[in-house]
């Protein structure tokens, strides 16, 4: 098959990327060892045809959204900051954490609750703001991508929002999660227009995909 009918899947880069390709070992729809090892982006799969492309999460939506990519899969994390004209086909079952109002050990809720100026660093700033208005809340957001843990700890911020999975980065910096904002977890995605109008191409590889991840979850 040649490169133009490829089928290409966007497969996300980072923590959830390091959790889905052991699960696809043994699949189908297995990454090439060799592939992986190298600094190409798009790798093949098990399966002739079958294409991987390896993408940060941010980005990864914008490339299934235009149909670069059939289908994709990012955190619902994600695409609850994004406003992408996406379907959800599946619930993944893997790469589940919470994502979490964090402070200072030192720190409680209330106390957060009781600040003039509350200052929240996070790169969720959809997901704080739903949350500051559940709780009749207001809040400056300082915009983080990364390490938002050292905002508390420079004076940054009063505390953070931020995904949370073991803990074990939280505890290595004196915080603690005073509330759980919400859930993430895996989503299987496809390009609403490009799914609709060509079921029998692109449905068979979803099944082929859930069922992959199915079985080892």
């Amino acid at each position: 098959m040649n490169a133009a009918s490829t089928l290409l899947i966007a497969f996300p880069k980072g923590r959830l990327g390091d959790e889905l390709v052991p699960l696809l070992a043994g699949t189908p729809l297995a990454l090439d060892a060799t592939a992986l090892k190298s600094r190409v982006l798009r790798i093949p799969t098990a399966t002739p045809g079958v294409a991987a492309l390896l993408l940060k999460g941010a980005d990864l939506p914008r490339y299934v959204a235009a149909g670069v990519a059939s289908l994709g899969i990012v955190g619902s994390d994600t695409l609850d900051e994004m406003d992408m004209d996406l379907l959800e086909l599946a619930d993944l079952g893997f790469g589940a954490c919470r994502l979490s109002l964090c402070a200072l050990a030192s720190v409680t809720l209330e106390a957060l609750r009781a600040k003039p100026h509350l200052r929240l660093a996070t790169k969720f700033p959809k997901a704080t703001e739903a949350w500051l208005t559940r709780e009749g809340l207001t809040a400056e957001l300082v915009p983080l991508s990364s390490s938002a843990e050292l905002a508390p700890l420079l004076g940054l911020a009063d505390a953070i929002v931020d995904l949370v999975q073991t803990g074990g980065t939280l505890k290595a910096h004196g915080l603690v999660e005073t509330a759980v904002l919400g859930r993430s977890s895996a989503r299987l995605v496809a390009a609403r227009g490009a799914y609709l109008s060509e079921p029998g191409r692109l449905r068979p590889l979803a099944e082929m995909l859930v069922e992959a991840f199915r079985i080892k979850v």
